[in-house]
């Protein structure tokens, strides 16, 4: 996606629940400000205590959100959140002004709209409709971390990964004849970092679920074959 007219912009601006109550007008202004960033797969976005001065929309493609750290001279990898298109993301540090609080890194090419801080904000002021959408983002952000923390503290890693497929069928699946077809394009290492498990661990328990009919694995991919048995795995661990 080399270029975007602004009318484009403006359109896939108004697309968002961001912006669905904004006037035309205010985002006719704001589109010419949207620069257009073009990623390669692994492609850093920005990194965590960068400057926050802008924050995405992911126009095509998928963003991961990550922090790292290193315990016992092992790098670890937590994942966050998978950004879809039509997500938001960096809202926090765009906001405050303050650091970026994590690591955000293109899972396969993608396209994302820039929206600059010094651009935003005076809109942001002026229209209440605006600053509600951008509070129901953050809202929405707080209660994801709140259930990814009780997840960790309270379920057995088999919930835990359970929970996380099905998610992940709701919304990162395709058909497929033998069930539903996990679109994911994150391998096992990456998918125990956003359960809080090791990739030995996932692969052990992927490989129990794969012997007890629950699901094929074939070729890095992943496909559910009995959804209500796994559905209840996660409900009688809660």
């Amino acid at each position: 996606m080399a270029f975007l007219s602004d009318k484009q912009k403006k359109e896939m601006l108004q697309g968002l629940e961001l912006f669905e109550n904004v006037q035309e007008e205010d985002l006719a202004r704001l589109a010419p400000w949207c620069r257009v960033v073009e990623l390669s797969k692994a492609q850093p976005v920005f990194h965590k205590h960068d400057e926050g001065r802008s924050m995405y929309v992911v126009v095509n493609g998928r963003v991961k959100i990550t922090s790292h750290s290193t315990v016992d001279d092992q790098d670890r990898e937590i994942v966050f959140n998978i950004m879809n298109p039509g997500e938001v993301f960096g809202e926090i540090a765009f906001l405050d002004g303050e650091e970026r609080t994590a690591d955000a890194t293109a899972l396969e090419k993608c396209d994302l709209l820039e929206l600059e801080r010094r651009n935003f904000l005076p809109l942001l002021r002026r229209d209440p409709h605006m600053a509600i959408g951008l509070m129901n983002v953050l809202c929405r952000r707080i209660r994801y971390s709140t259930d990814h923390i009780e997840d960790v503290a309270f379920l057995e890693l088999e919930a835990r990964l359970a929970k996380k497929l099905i998610a992940f069928a709701e919304y990162f699946s395709e058909s497929d004849e033998d069930g539903i077809k996990l679109d994911l394009s994150i391998n096992q290492s990456e998918l125990g970092a956003m359960v809080d498990a090791t990739r030995e661990a996932v692969n052990r328990q992927l490989g129990k679920w794969r012997s007890d009919g629950i699901l094929k694995l074939a070729r890095g991919t992943i496909v559910i074959t009995n959804l209500e048995r796994l559905e209840d795995i996660a409900d009688q661990m809660e």
